[in-house]
């Protein structure tokens, strides 16, 4: 199998980007399983948001060589400035032609990066590859392979997490928005379009950066052969410590956000009054089942986007002036999807749309 990397000819360097926060439970094993990709040529990165467990000093003092050869470089954030903000920084010190963006509890099938740079350096067109993510406790399992946007500003996964890989989503497909637990992107494409907005602290940042490389001209894409295991249970300190309410803060924020930034103007007064509206219906669910915190999370995910609308609007200039190539109408017809007002509905009183 080794030598199947090998028909890669004069295969371009990767830049793997791993972001940690206090997951010394993951970390070794990532890396670990990094360094085994049959893959020629690859570098990685890795960034700490300021962790407060062993995770930094197992790292300097297991990979000594890697750290000696520079096949491992190390950064350190002295806060948690959040996953957006860290992969700038460290997409800013990477070589490769390629990012490749991993989160901290995930491991890679030796194959992953051979597979997709395949695909990549065949099709000129493609900016960004969702690996296909599978459950590191049940690997025959679904952890995510790709949204789609729905008519009202939201998003809809092609499959349900836990969901068994029967083989159905074994092709190439186009999708709408990837995830950075698995996702490489073409480093020139990154920084055209603005790299990860880093005022997202969690959540929709990836979503919103492949809104702008659509934007922008290229292509999304999920490659099947390409496979990352993710540990998608909440059971590290970082995730545990993390309450609920702050996923509805950052998921009613940067959703809004998201379409008053990128959408067309026409399509935004359409999309964005109904997508508020559900917002606020979402409030009212919660109030009735006595879950006041979500519901004053999500205001005050609203009311950050009013506090801020000088800034977000000078960022839609942007995107609008000098990322956009393409209309709205193009992007819709390849990687929008309808979704039944069941399925709506049951999405929406789960509060699932926030994350």
């Amino acid at each position: 199998m080794k030598s199947k990397s090998l028909e890669l000819k004069k295969a371009p360097l990767v830049s793997v980007v791993i972001v940690n926060y206090n997951d010394e439970e993951h970390i070794v094993k990532c890396l670990n399983s990094v360094f085994k990709s049959q893959y020629p040529l690859f570098e990685v990165i890795f960034i700490d948001n300021g962790s407060t467990d062993q995770s930094v000093k197992l790292i300097q003092k297991l990979y000594k060589d890697k750290l000696n050869d520079c096949s491992l470089r190390v950064f350190l954030n002295k806060i948690n400035l959040g996953p957006a903000k860290a992969r700038n920084i460290a997409a800013k010190h990477a070589k490769g032609k390629y990012l490749a963006f991993l989160d901290s509890d995930t491991e890679v099938d030796p194959l992953w990066l051979y597979e997709a740079i395949k695909i990549m350096e065949s099709d000129s067109s493609i900016g960004a590859v969702q690996c296909k993510l599978l459950l590191m406790y049940d690997k025959k399992r679904y952890d995510y392979a790709g949204d789609y946007l729905t008519p009202f500003g939201f998003l809809v996964q092609r499959v349900s997490t836990g969901q068994l890989d029967y083989g159905s989503l074994d092709k190439i497909e186009e999708i709408f928005g990837a995830k950075s637990a698995g996702m490489i992107v073409k480093a020139n494409v990154f920084f055209q379009v603005g790299m990860f907005d880093e005022d997202y602290f969690i959540y929709c940042e990836d979503t919103d950066l492949c809104w702008r490389i659509w934007l922008s001209g290229y292509r999304v894409v999920f490659v099947p052969s390409s496979i990352v295991y993710h540990d998608f249970r909440l059971n590290t300190r970082s995730k545990l410590s993390r309450p609920k309410n702050l996923d509805k803060y950052h998921g009613a924020k940067n959703y809004i956000s998201s379409l008053i930034k990128n959408l067309e103007t026409t399509n935004l007064i359409r999309i964005l009054p109904v997508h508020l509206t559900l917002w606020l219906g979402l409030c009212i669910w919660y109030i009735l089942n006595k879950r006041i915190n979500y519901t004053v999370s999500i205001i005050k995910g609203i009311l950050y986007v009013l506090n801020n609308l000088n800034k977000i609007f000078y960022k839609r200039i942007f995107i609008q002036k000098y990322v956009r190539k393409i209309p709205d109408n193009l992007i819709m017809k390849k990687v929008s999807r309808k979704v039944s007002l069941k399925y709506f509905i049951c999405k929406t009183l789960s509060g699932g749309w926030s994350t």
